[in-house]
């Protein structure tokens, strides 16, 4: 691959004519033998510059690579997302071992190479000048340039870079797998690619960018929230919770309450924490529309799911996927009554808002358990 087409200018020449004019303007040359070879320099010189040109490139496109494109990549079957997943695999030590490698015998044996040739060609005197001009096109041409390219255009150069990787990675096979086996002897400390905050932090940037809209940021950082809130942030507290009694008849059920507007109640015993079940209001109106008005609730009730007041919302989401239950009894440490908790609202701790519907007088059960307990208190 020629680094010529990517810098616009003809490397060769114009430093060539750079390094002349320079020692050429050092003064007479000191100790030059007249031996060495003006051809033999350049070569050294565009050897040195092109392999470390290319060797920045690759090692800025391996590091700004993300295991996120990789794996779109390879979801969309394409087949350079095979072959960057391989060369990302174990943190990538392969391809950069190569890298550095490389870069490190271009560097040495291209110095020597300079170092020797203006020595007998210019003398003792251009070996200072020589070695500032060299370092100052190794920094600008072989480091900054090549860098900036592959860090701004990586997912162009991916395609390229991946094939010509792993050619480099193979021929350098003899100096990898020693350090291969040294990293698997030496302790492995905690490797996180993808942590909670970087998923947060591209949420935040996708909403900024227009990638997502404002509800969508704000559903992905609830959802990252969800094992950090406890059941009884959002649990409807026991005061304020609809419940049957468990010799309650169907016909005194519908009859205390025309509308039933909770799909689920618990079903009490002697009080408030012997909570016997669970009756569903669709068993209710069923028994109602087949007369059976003398049917109690303890007839029609069904056991009811648990959950410890402690408990985080993601745990609540996985009892009631794994129960098929949409209601849970919450209770705190000795066993008691503390509310019910639902999958409504495991939903509304997810979007972010009340989901309220036309049967809904109260918008917050636990607004409405607190203002409830004020004016008891005040009476």
């Amino acid at each position: 691959m020629s680094i010529e087409p990517l810098l616009g200018v003809s490397l060769t020449g114009a430093y060539h004519h750079m390094v002349l004019e320079a020692l050429a303007a050092a003064g007479p040359a000191i100790n030059a033998t007249g031996s060495g070879d003006v051809r033999l320099l350049t070569f050294y010189v565009v050897v040195a510059l092109g392999i470390s040109f290319l060797c920045s490139i690759l090692e800025a496109v391996v590091l700004s690579v993300t295991q996120t494109w990789v794996a779109v990549q390879k979801n969309n079957g394409n087949k350079t997302g095979e072959l960057w997943g391989a060369l990302k695999e174990d943190d990538a030590v392969g391809p950069l071992t190569a890298i550095l490698t490389l870069n490190t015998i271009s560097h040495t044996m291209g110095a020597a190479g300079v170092g020797s040739q203006v020595q007998l060609i210019y003398g003792d005197g251009a070996l200072t000048l020589a070695s500032i001009l060299l370092t100052l096109a190794m920094l600008l041409l072989s480091e900054i340039v090549p860098k900036t390219i592959g860090a701004a255009y990586w997912k162009q150069l991916a395609r390229p870079c991946g094939s010509l990787l792993r050619v480099v990675v193979w021929s350098m096979t003899v100096l990898i797998v020693p350090i291969q086996i040294l990293k698997r002897v030496l302790p492995k400390g905690e490797l996180n690619l993808v942590s909670r905050d970087d998923v947060a932090a591209l949420a935040d940037l996708g909403e900024e960018r227009g990638v997502l809209n404002q509800d969508e940021e704000a559903i992905i950082h609830n959802l990252l929230r969800l094992r950090d809130i406890s059941v009884q942030d959002v649990m409807t507290p026991r005061t304020v919770m609809q419940t049957v009694q468990s010799d309650s008849t169907v016909m005194e059920v519908t009859e205390s309450m025309p509308v039933l507007r909770f799909s689920r109640m618990p079903v009490l015993g002697s009080g408030s924490d012997d909570v016997l079940g669970l009756v569903l209001r669709s068993r209710i109106l069923r028994a109602s529309s087949n007369d059976e008005h003398g049917a109690t609730m303890q007839d029609l009730m069904q056991p009811v799911t648990r959950i410890r007041m402690e408990q985080s919302v993601e745990e609540a989401l996985d009892l009631f996927l794994e129960s098929k239950q949409h209601f849970a009894l919450v209770t705190n440490e000795f066993g008691g009554t503390e509310g019910a908790v639902t999958l409504e609202d495991v939903f509304e701790t997810l979007i972010g808002e009340e989901i309220v519907d036309e049967l809904d007088e109260v918008e917050d059960m636990r607004e409405y358990a607190r203002e409830q307990a004020a004016l008891s208190s005040e009476e």
